[in-house]
């Protein structure tokens, strides 16, 4: 499927058209609602093998559950990242079912694993925003060596899933194309994911003398 403006763009990583998998991978702290989960979504092709996504689903878990240090609920969920909206999963994998320890941190603290695909332009990059407290981060005004290099560990679980024939991915809703990874970069500048933040559950209130 060509993209829909109609021409092929100029690139030096690998471009492959389908299918690409999106994988929401969930990750629980603090509370079991779903609403609080701390989500990343990376993206993956499989240039038309016929890649069980269940399998990425089952592996992707694990190396998260094996990154995270364990006890703490995971879920990968696998969907066609090219299907028009409802989009219904296509895998799934659970473990540490309920298990949601309170994050040392807080949750809309981020560091950025950032990445492109050939080149560093719109619609070849993207971003995943990793929870700082994972790292074991401590108050800082910058992430420190330490937990670059923990985010940085996420980019041989991803290119490394799926084999050979599966390609950790940007993939571009516009032009309806996958380009296979080719560089990345964690920086040592904290990020705020606000949407993470978790609901009040109390308050301190008062009136003014001009009240």
């Amino acid at each position: 499927m060509p993209p829909r403006d109609g021409h092929t763009p100029m690139l030096c990583s690998k471009v492959r058209w389908m299918p690409v998998y999106r994988l929401q991978t969930a990750i629980a702290a603090d509370t079991t609602f779903p609403r609080d989960y701390l989500v990343m979504t990376p993206h993956f092709d499989d240039g038309a093998i016929g890649t069980d996504p269940q399998n990425l689903c089952d592996d992707l878990a694990a190396a998260i559950n094996t990154w995270t240090g364990g006890g703490r609920e995971v879920k990968v969920t696998a969907y066609n990242a090219q299907s028009p909206a409802p989009s219904f999963p296509l895998g799934e994998k659970i473990l540490n079912q309920g298990l949601s320890p309170s994050a040392s941190l807080p949750r809309e603290i981020a560091c950025c694993l950032s990445f492109f695909a050939g080149r560093n332009l719109p619609r070849q990059r993207g971003r995943l925003y990793v929870p700082a407290f994972l790292s074991g981060a401590v108050n800082s005004v910058r992430p420190s060596a330490a937990v670059r290099d923990y985010v940085a560990q996420l980019v041989p679980i991803f290119t490394g899933l799926g084999g050979n024939d599966v390609d950790w991915s940007v993939y571009s809703r516009v032009d309806n194309v996958a380009r296979s990874v080719t560089n990345w970069w964690v920086d040592d500048e904290w990020d705020v994911v606000r949407s993470r933040g978790l609901r009040p559950t109390t308050r301190t209130s008062g009136t003014t003398s001009e009240a």
